[in-house]
């Protein structure tokens, strides 16, 4: 990246771009720079209003959702930098009973936020009907294409029962259903611990049919 930028703010720009399909950094840093002038830093990316970053963004792909755009959006102003790090694995005994692992595409903190196709790491948990807790933390090389990445983002899925994704393309789905492991789609950016809680719940109470299965093996 360009000498004139902040490392954390380099950080910023680079897991802004990972919200954003089809957006390269070094596109999205360039807009950045011309908008709002160098050095770039925490402080001037804080200043970029909503309509302004997506005026910039459409500009480079007019297809991007509008919850792609937030998301990055909150990359680039309003999260803690700590919360784009990689989170800690608690070191906690495994939760007893009947219970399911799940992955979770996220590219920052403890967040559903990644796409299947260009998340940064896979998120892994165990859920019971009581609790849930982070067990491991597996990075994604992005650097793969094509069939070989397939393979290798399958790979991560490892021992997993269910993703969460934000989105996940038709053959890539139905190759991790092959897998027999379910893929589920959410429709916004959100923290890991209300899907797992919510799933806690449904665990608790009335889990349908293809749920208890997984809980009964």
């Amino acid at each position: 990246m360009d000498a004139n930028i902040s490392n954390e703010a380099a950080l910023r720009v680079a897991m802004a771009a990972k919200s954003l399909p089809n957006v390269d950094i070094k596109s999205l840093l360039g807009l950045l720079v011309q908008h709002l002038g160098e050095p770039l830093s925490e402080q001037t990316l804080s200043r970029i209003s909503p309509k302004s970053f997506r005026i910039l963004v459409s500009s480079l792909d007019d297809s991007i959702s509008r919850r792609d755009v937030t998301s990055a959006l909150a990359v680039l102003t309003n999260q803690e930098l700590e919360a784009l790090e990689i989170p800690d694995i608690p070191d906690l005994p495994p939760l007893m009973g009947p219970k399911l692992r799940i992955a979770i595409t996220s590219n920052q903190g403890e967040m559903l936020n990644g796409h299947y196709g260009s998340c940064m790491r896979v998120l892994v948990y165990e859920v019971n009907e009581t609790a849930y807790q982070l067990v491991d933390v597996r990075s994604v090389d992005n650097s793969l294409k094509g069939e070989s990445r397939s393979d290798y983002m399958l790979s991560l899925l490892r021992e997993c029962q269910i993703l969460f994704t934000l989105s996940i393309g038709g053959p890539a789905a139905a190759k991790v259903t092959r897998a027999n492991i379910h893929p589920v789609k959410k429709l916004a950016p959100v923290n890991a611990e209300e899907v797992l809680s919510e799933l806690s719940k449904v665990i608790a109470g009335s889990p349908p049919p293809w749920m208890k299965k997984l809980l009964s093996e």
